[in-house]
């Protein structure tokens, strides 16, 4: 499974994580401005949860939801494509970030097309 969401979410992601079957085996996004946003997320052993920053390490910023698209689409990169085949289920958040908007209808469209 893959989750993603941005710091908004956080409430939903931990539902989610909290609904889980202890077995899962999967991967959690959070996009957040900075690591001063972290924040302990309950996951099952299977489950990593990794936070992804819109500031970087030389000061600049990202548009909300840009670093976010940029990990679930290298994620599936890495196990999804060009395969398929594989049962995923991806839950998207961050839906007030236009960029994520318009990623996940594309997502939409690639999914339904496999």
């Amino acid at each position: 499974m893959l989750m993603a969401g941005d710091t908004g979410d956080i409430a939903a992601i931990r539902s989610r994580l909290a609904d889980c079957d202890p077995n899962a085996t999967g991967l959690v996004f959070v996009e957040a401005f900075n690591a001063v946003q972290i924040v302990h997320l309950d996951a099952p052993a299977g489950v990593g949860v990794h936070w992804v920053f819109r500031e970087n390490a030389l000061g600049t910023v990202a548009p909300r939801g840009q670093v976010l698209v940029a990990a679930v689409d290298g994620w599936l990169d890495e196990w999804m494509r060009p395969e398929g085949g594989v049962e995923i289920v991806i839950w998207l958040g961050a839906r007030s970030s236009g960029i994520v908007n318009t990623y996940a209808s594309r997502l939409d469209r690639e999914l339904a097309a496999i």
